[in-house]
């Protein structure tokens, strides 16, 4: 097949496909599972407080999936890897950078994915890659690049010996990078599924995480690493149950599960022309527990409207028997406790006493005095407006005296350690009337901007970027100096001209250089940054810029516009070019949103409390 143009390889694949269905629902009819699904059938919800507990919102949005994470309460350690489907082109229903990319690089997670076993565009490494640059991936992922795991193979993990009943297959074969990572989020498309009745979280554990060869081997049922065609229907959905156990394992326990009810086709992602869903969307579901989840997530398909084609695609590939037999070898549980993190009341408060105070602290004329201290404390603990934690070193313990620029609001606290518990003082706050003109914030709002041809807004004189950085510096809050950062060698006005520029500068990892120059660039404290989304990324200008000037100590605050991408890379960019700056929430937009924003700009700095 090798020799095969693109469109004849696609006719093949799809011809594959239909066959490999028809082999399915023929091994079906033997396992006598065509009657129709009821929700009585299926309902394993439950009271029973010692239950996995599954969490769900209704929403479907970047926020709810940030939400429903943060409540799991998961703290990722180490190189946090994010498995997803980038899903089989042109019209699958992948999961879309617009709704994963701020949960991705929240976490600062890479996208994992492995080769298929199938054919199809995702079946070379070349070929897959492309596939992720075109569906957005890369500009989400760690370091602007997914990783296809078994780029360089497979790596064999064991299968745990199961606490009850049998697994059938007792190794799994892996993408061999796994290795690179010490946590990971298996960030599922709930759908239904040509194979295995439907796909979720145990799917996208074990065959997605599956090298070519391990793809092959669950198929299979353990009998071939090079054909994932032929095998036994039970003994292939049995082995997902188990390769998932595998990588559990491998992990060390140390994952979560996130499945989104959208596009809810009886097809995978891996069906590049998947059929039309016959239900609406459901809502995001997550837990530590992957058979609970998935098993919640067939309930919730039981007892919607519109469920029959969906369910009988389960009920024809014996889809409930991997929940059966996860469950028998201790994987997770069938029963669960759903909880709607909607309706959830709101934490009460914790309200903890006011220390005694031990010390007197006085702010004068920019002077902080601190007097009738006992014992040995070292350190002031003082919290900035800004978002400035700075820790002052107060050299006398029994009568310290300092000179600190501040501004109304900061506020100080007097602590022994940075480990103690409770503090040594009430906290004092800097009001308006000790608020020293000399010791104010300095604000500089620097930015890089293209006028032109500009994608979907046609030709402007001024760049969306540049509209932006004005609307910041005309707010009456703002009182800040402006650097543009304007190349030595202006870009082209011609749009497609200039891509084929800013690709190059980034193949060759450029470093353009700019005119003029920052005097006395240390005198600010707070830097609004601004530039546009470049293929994703930075444009290799900021590298210049932010490797010339130093912003360790300073409060960056990040805005961009962009063609679509979001943040894209650029926020985990930032954090390895201005190592030691502390960075607040910053403002993006498309850049056909941009000369409308002003409002938008407006209230976001309303919430920065300058």
């Amino acid at each position: 097949m090798k020799n095969l143009s693109a469109l004849k390889r696609g006719v093949v694949f799809i011809a594959v496909m239909a066959v490999l269905c028809v082999g399915f629902a023929a091994v079906s009819k033997t396992l006598n599972v065509n009657q129709e699904v009821t929700a009585a059938d299926t309902m394993y919800q439950t009271d029973d407080p010692d239950a996995p507990d599954v969490y769900m919102t209704t929403e479907i949005t970047p926020e709810a999936l940030v939400k429903i994470y943060d409540r799991l309460g998961f703290e990722p350690e180490g190189n946090v890897a994010v498995k997803m489907s980038t899903g089989e082109p042109p019209n699958s229903n992948y999961l879309r950078p617009e709704l994963i990319g701020d949960l991705v690089q929240k976490v600062d997670g890479t996208i994992v994915e492995c080769n298929t076993a199938y054919g199809g565009s995702r079946a070379s490494t070349a070929a897959h890659k492309q596939v992720i640059e075109d569906h957005g991936l890369n500009a989400i992922s760690k370091n602007g690049v997914a990783d296809i795991m078994d780029e360089d193979g497979s790596m064999t993990i064991p299968v745990p010996a199961p606490a009850n009943g049998t697994s059938t297959i007792t190794e799994d074969y892996v993408g061999a990078h796994l290795e690179n990572y010490d946590s990971l989020i298996c960030l599922s498309h709930f759908k239904g599924h040509s194979m295995a009745g439907y796909g979720g979280a145990i799917n996208n554990m074990s065959i997605g995480i599956g090298s070519s060869e391990g793809k092959a081997w669950i198929h299979s049922g353990g009998t071939s690493h090079t054909s994932p065609w032929g095998g036994n229907q039970e003994r292939f959905l049995e082995s997902m149950g188990d390769a998932t156990s595998a990588v559990v394992d491998y992990m060390d326990g140390k994952v979560v599960y996130i499945n989104v009810m959208n596009r809810l086709s009886v097809d995978c992602d891996c069906d590049g022309n998947p059929a039309e869903p016959d239900m609406h969307d459901i809502g995001i579901l997550a837990s530590y527990d992957p058979v609970a989840l998935d098993q919640a997530c067939l309930d919730l398909i039981a007892q919607a409207q519109g469920n029959t084609s969906f369910l009988n695609r389960v009920n024809r590939q014996n889809g409930y028997h991997t929940l059966e037999h996860a469950a028998e070898i201790g994987l997770g549980s069938r029963e669960y406790n759903l909880i709607d993190i909607e309706s959830e009341p709101s934490p009460t408060p914790t309200v903890t006493p006011s220390p005694e105070p031990q010390a007197n602290m006085t702010y004068t004329d920019g002077a902080l005095t601190i007097s009738n201290l006992e014992g040995s404390a070292k350190l002031i603990h003082a919290s900035y407006k800004g978002g400035i934690l700075t820790n002052v070193e107060i050299t006398d313990a029994a009568n310290g005296t300092t000179n600190i620029p501040t501004r109304s609001g900061d506020k100080f606290m007097l602590w022994n350690t940075l480990g103690e518990i409770m503090p040594l003082s009430k906290a004092i706050t800097v009001e308006m009337g000790t608020y020293n003109e000399d010791n104010k914030s300095k604000i500089l709002i620097v930015y890089f901007s293209r006028a032109g041809e500009n994608w979907e807004v046609g030709y402007v004189d001024k760049g969306n970027t540049a509209v932006i950085a004005d609307y910041i510096n005309e707010n009456e809050k703002i009182d800040a100096d402006v650097f543009e950062i304007t190349p030595v060698d202006p870009y082209p006005e011609s749009y497609d001209e200039t891509l084929t520029r800013v690709q190059s500068e980034r193949d060759n990892n450029a470093r353009p250089e700019f005119n003029g120059e920052i005097e006395n660039f240390d005198q600010y404290d707070t830097v609004f940054l601004g530039y546009p989304i470049w293929y994703g990324g930075l444009p290799m200008i900021m590298y210049t810029f932010l490797e010339e000037y130093d912003m360790s100590g300073k409060t960056v605050i990040p805005f961009s516009t962009h063609g679509g991408s979001g943040w894209g890379s650029t926020k985990s960019e930032l954090n390895t070019l201005c190592p030691g700056a502390e960075f607040v929430d910053g403002f993006s937009t498309a850049g056909t949103n941009a000369r409308s924003a002003q409002d938008a700009v407006n209230s976001w700095l309303e919430g920065l409390n300058f």
